[in-house]
């Protein structure tokens, strides 16, 4: 059964979709902020008098999340997109929420190296090939990105940091694969179906700045980003006793 914060998050996930659907930036200077709090609320909730290593890494990988949230909604979608309710937009905010989302994915990875069962092998251990998707996904989307950016003088200073940030999400997602067996069922499939989402969502964020600008990216973006974290928390209170 779902607790109220989860039916506040999910209503807050809607407005905030209707606010990239309409290009609302009143709305969306409300919503989006919230939802990283109100699913940091829940998930403290949630896990109340249980916390542990994967618990304090996990948090605080959602409130760098909320950092970068904030900082992406100070990056001008266009020459003429200046400020938001009075608040001055700068390009230089996507580096920070860069930055903030680098820094929650490498703590994500750290949460999900604490695992249940450490007396089973790592898959990957086990089972090298399996990342190959994994690698074969970044390698292509790269292939993509890589000569865009360069292209461009105005992109090309974010060569180097989208690298890296590609590097610290697929070191992220492939955390979230090796707690596969180490791990109940439900907590591997909520943490690793969340992580995937959560690279989907960062794809279409590079995908829509660096290559082709598509009028409904708001829309994919946010969804994707809003379910990825959802079912990272709930897979994370999910690996220890009963999902509440």
């Amino acid at each position: 059964m779902l607790k109220p914060l989860e039916y506040l998050y999910f209503i807050t996930c809607v407005v905030e979709i209707y606010a990239e659907a309409t290009q609302n930036d009143v709305v969306r200077f409300f919503s989006k902020p919230l939802l990283m709090i109100l699913l940091l609320a829940f998930y403290l909730q949630a896990i109340a008098g249980k916390g542990n290593r994967l618990h304090t890494f996990l948090a605080a990988a959602l409130v760098f999340s909320w950092i970068g949230d904030v900082a992406l909604m100070f990056v001008p979608k266009s020459a003429d997109d200046t400020s938001v309710m009075g608040f001055t937009k700068n390009p230089n905010y996507f580096l920070a929420g860069l930055a903030a989302f680098l820094f929650a994915h490498m703590l994500y990875a750290i949460a999900f190296a604490n695992v249940s069962n450490r007396t089973k092998a790592p898959v990957l251990r086990r089972k090298v090939w399996i990342i190959i998707p994994l690698l074969v996904y970044m390698v292509f989307l790269l292939y993509l990105l890589v000569p865009a950016i360069s292209a461009n003088e105005l992109t090309k200073p974010f060569l180097a940091p989208v690298i890296i940030y590609s590097a610290a999400i697929a070191t992220m997602v492939t955390f979230a694969l090796n707690r596969y067996g180490r791990v109940n069922d439900r907590s591997f499939a909520l943490v690793f179906g969340g992580a995937l989402l959560f690279m989907f969502s960062d794809s279409c964020i590079a995908i829509n700045k660096f290559m082709h600008p598509f009028a409904t990216s708001g829309i994919f973006i946010m969804t994707l980003y809003a379910a990825g974290q959802y079912f990272i928390a709930k897979g994370a209170i999910a690996q220890f006793g009963k999902d509440n």
